[in-house]
């Protein structure tokens, strides 16, 4: 009966708070008109009224973190070039320009190895690699 009377005593606060959150948080104001795109039946929206839309809903948002962005939208990491004036190294500059992206790598197996022999290595490789963290795709 004690927790039969807590819940009711939550929902008779949660819910007018709720209702009332909804009620104010709308966008629309009730003088004003609604544009000639969002008076459109939903089932007739073309791209534009759609892309107009979710510009609608990301409005208010906050940006990502660069972190949290997708990888090829992220900042670039800045490179030092001072230190490649005495011994210009190419694969140490790679690994700076491409530090925390990632990198297609191509590997050619010595000998002549049949296709399942190859399969095999790759599988090997690939094992080892996520083994110690670094995704990889065959």
């Amino acid at each position: 009966m004690m927790m039969y009377l807590s819940i009711k005593t939550l929902l008779l606060i949660l819910l007018p708070i709720c209702f009332l959150c909804l009620v104010t948080c709308k966008k629309f104001k009730e003088g004003e008109e609604k544009p000639k795109w969002a008076q459109k039946d939903i089932r007739f929206y073309n791209d534009a009224d759609l892309e107009r839309l979710l510009d609608q809903w990301e409005e208010d948002e906050e940006p990502l973190e660069p972190d949290e962005l997708p990888e090829h939208l992220r900042p670039a990491p800045p490179i030092d070039f001072s230190q490649f004036k005495d011994n210009p190294d190419p694969e140490s500059l790679l690994k700076l320009s491409k530090k925390g992206r990632t990198l297609m790598v191509f590997v050619s197996v010595d000998g002549n190895p049949t296709r399942d022999e190859a399969e095999s290595i790759t599988k090997l490789w690939q094992t080892s690699l996520f083994n110690n963290h670094i995704q990889a795709e065959r």
